[in-house]
């Protein structure tokens, strides 16, 4: 594995590194919203040189444009007409480069990079073309791949669509396990199809997440689809995706992802020129849970600002500016375990669902 500093003069860095590790310390491992991972370079040239020289200028290019495609709305990608990122331009945005998988000979080459981006540079990209960065993660949610017929606990081709850090850099950050580290005993294939909220809860706790995604995959249109439900095991709220297909299982898994993004970036975004300053009671019953609160409000795509006022051993008095829209601020927080409501004399009063 090779890590290097992004420098303008791409070439010059890959030809004096061709031989020797060059490490780095940078965060490309980190799982945020800014890395992109698994872009495979396959390039041919005159010299070795030239050809890794060429296969990770393309890589870079296109690691760039799946950020860009991340971070946005597609309604406003589709009235840009300056949007999509050219080779000068991805050079400037690239805080770190990962190679993996590496293989060479004297005119072929061929690997994988992970792709870190420099935050700053990549807001100020898009604000010079009229376009909004969402860059505010989802909490992490766990999938429970069902493949019909098959123990969620057997090694199997879905399962394995799911491994490695991919999906813990999107919007919508997604967890998998190994088959080894469960069993029927914990959660059933059957049990999670059903949405069986003890059996849910059992799972989330022993893998430390409050967010279960159930993907049940069936042949039915001689391609894998997949039934999709994300589920709050904190409140039992459901969102039901009805079912996905994908040409293979990698692909599929890539779709379900890109569908939960979409539906995060869609129901997060604030229309700025709606926002709306309001007095907020935040009511807790712990240090542990206030700073949980904290983290839901802090966390927020919807909420633009959090001023604390006053604070009891109970209790906080927060002004709050949010996008103006009451049922998507509701909504985000309920996936978060976090109910909320309006009170005529304390304003909006927000506490853990199911404490108050």
């Amino acid at each position: 594995m090779i890590k290097y500093f992004a420098k303008p003069l791409f070439s010059y860095l890959i030809a004096s590194c061709l031989f020797a590790s060059c490490f780095i310390v940078s965060q490309a491992d980190a799982a945020d919203p800014f890395t992109v991972t698994g872009v495979a370079v396959d390039a041919n040239g005159e010299t070795a040189i030239e050809a890794q020289t060429l296969a990770i200028s393309d890589g870079q290019l296109r690691a760039a444009n799946i950020l860009i495609e991340r971070l946005t709305l597609e309604t406003q990608r589709q009235q840009s007409t300056n949007l999509e990122v050219n080779q000068e331009d991805a050079a400037k945005l690239i805080r770190a480069l990962e190679i993996s998988n590496e293989k060479r000979s004297g005119s072929r080459y061929l690997g994988d990079i992970t792709v870190a981006f420099n935050p700053i540079a990549v807001q100020s990209y898009l604000r010079s073309r009229d376009v909004q960065m969402i860059s505010t993660q989802a909490r992490p949610r766990l999938v429970l791949p069902v493949l019909s017929g098959t123990s969620l606990w057997t090694e199997n081709a879905w399962l394995s669509a799911w491994r490695g850090d991919t999906f813990s850099h999107a919007l919508t950050p997604v967890k998998s396990f190994a088959a080894k580290n469960g069993n029927d005993a914990l959660i059933s294939a059957a049990q999670a199809v059903s949405g069986d909220m003890q059996a849910l809860q059992k799972v989330g706790q022993k893998f430390g997440v409050t967010q279960i995604l159930v993907a049940e995959v069936s042949y039915r249109t001689g391609q894998p689809s997949a039934i999709v439900t994300d589920i709050s095991i904190e409140s039992g709220q459901r969102r039901e995706f009805g079912e996905i297909s994908g040409e293979s299982y990698s692909l599929l898994a890539k779709k379900i992802v890109t569908t939960l993004e979409n539906d995060w970036k869609n129901a997060s975004i604030s229309v700025a020129g709606k926002a709306v300053s309001t007095a907020a009671t935040i009511r807790f019953r712990s240090h542990s849970e206030w700073q949980s609160l904290q983290d839901s409000i802090n966390g927020s795509a919807q909420i633009q600002d959090a001023r604390l006022d006053a604070l009891s051993k109970d209790g906080a008095l927060m002004t709050l500016t949010y996008g103006g829209d009451f049922a998507r601020l509701k909504n985000e927080l309920s996936f978060k375990g976090v109910d909320i409501k309006q009170d005529p004399d304390m304003g909006l009063v927000l506490f853990k669902t199911g404490r108050y």
